[in-house]
């Protein structure tokens, strides 16, 4: 499958917010047995993610 710069655009969008958005914090989510969900896709949503046709 041919990807086109719009496709590695997005890609590099997601591995830059999981990178700064969800890595960090991962180990305390886990211990703390919680989930930020509703902060964490309002980030999405600013970011454009969410409804995308990909």
């Amino acid at each position: 499958m041919l990807f086109t710069a719009e496709h590695e655009e997005l890609r590099r969008t997601v591995a830059r917010f999981v990178e700064t958005e969800i890595n960090p914090y991962a180990d305390a989510w886990e211990e703390a047995e919680e989930f930020p969900s509703h902060e964490l896709f309002k980030k999405l949503g600013d970011l454009g993610l969410l409804g995308i046709k990909y």
